[in-house]
């Protein structure tokens, strides 16, 4: 199952997919999940993996939609006594299935790494790469086959500047610095991306002379006014490697913005209900447990609590 779990997390890391991950870090028997269990929550509701069954899964898929929301980590207790949260960071939940025990699981977001693509071969797009690669951002280089370095080390190399194929979600910051190479060629591509900060390495002369060329063939006036020239913070730097750095030091300016990181949040459904027998709260769209009385439909959080209420609806119904 391990094994498993890493293949999933490589494969959505490298798709560039928000996803939350869950680890049981603690268990009391007979509960079924058992300490070093993982699985993977998607942004849609699913689960990859096992942390155990019946009222754990929509406890935790439901508090993994919930971090993903706030980018915070939590700790999620589940056990049978009635009590409130014990700390900052904790969460408690009434265990409700019959087969009792308790659980405790560390919950996780996990975002993209920024991604840096960097168009073009000058001294400053090497510099760029190496500095990005330091700091642990994805990378991407964009170049022309004959200008390729095979000793860089980069995530990922294409030979063209189209990006029409590429995941370019936020956070997602690209660099043309072709150096009078192609300037025209991976400009127009960049402008053709959603990514909002493009940056073009270059005077503001030839930036106007582009800029001209652009709208000529299509690019709106809008898209063009967004294009970050000169690029970087004003460090009044002179060297290829200053120019890189002043780049990236406006780029973590940004990461650090909150507002920057919007679009990081997943959604989670307005469509809630009541479980009238543990009183939790529960996502309709992903929870499907319901049993009708008395022609009203009522959801559960699990098959445990679906089972107590058809036995006494009326008992339930006077409680809450």
């Amino acid at each position: 199952m391990t094994e498993v779990f890493f293949r999933d997390y490589l494969k959505l890391s490298k798709k560039r997919v928000p996803f939350a991950t869950a680890v049981v870090v603690k268990h009391d028997i007979p509960i079924s999940g058992k300490s070093g269990d993982k699985a993977i929550i998607l942004n849609d509701g699913s689960l990859l993996g096992w942390i155990g069954g019946g009222c754990t899964n929509s406890i935790v898929i439901e508090e993994g939609l919930s971090a993903l929301n706030s980018g915070k980590s939590k700790l999620i207790v589940i056990d049978p006594e009635n009590k409130s949260d014990n700390g900052p960071g904790e969460k408690h939940f009434q265990m409700t299935c019959h087969s009792g025990g308790s659980l405790s699981v560390y919950v996780e977001p996990v975002f993209p790494r920024p991604l840096i693509v960097v168009m073009g071969n000058s001294p400053v797009a090497i510099s760029l790469l190496k500095m990005s690669s330091e700091l642990g951002y994805e990378t991407l280089w964009t170049v022309t086959p004959e200008k390729e370095n095979e000793t860089l080390e980069v995530d990922r190399i294409q030979k063209t500047f189209d990006l029409k194929n590429i995941n370019l979600s936020s956070p997602c910051f690209i660099i043309v610095c072709t150096q009078g190479e192609n300037d025209w060629e991976a400009l127009e591509s960049a402008m053709k991306t959603s990514v909002n900060y493009v940056a073009f390495v270059g005077s503001r002369r030839k930036t106007e002379t582009l800029k001209k060329e652009l709208s000529e063939n299509g690019v709106s006036p809008d898209r063009l006014g967004k294009m970050v020239n000169p690029a970087g913070l004003d460090l009044k730097a002179r060297t290829p490697s200053e120019i890189a750095l002043s780049i990236l030091a406006e780029i973590v300016q940004l990461l650090r913005d909150d507002n920057t990181l919007d679009n990081q949040v997943v959604s989670e459904s307005e469509e809630k209900a009541i479980d009238p027998v543990c009183g939790m709260k529960v996502d309709t769209e992903l929870t499907k447990i319901t049993f009708q009385f008395k022609s009203q439909d009522y959801h559960f959080c699990c098959n445990g609590c679906k089972t107590k209420f058809k036995n006494n609806p009326e008992l339930f119904l006077i409680a809450s």
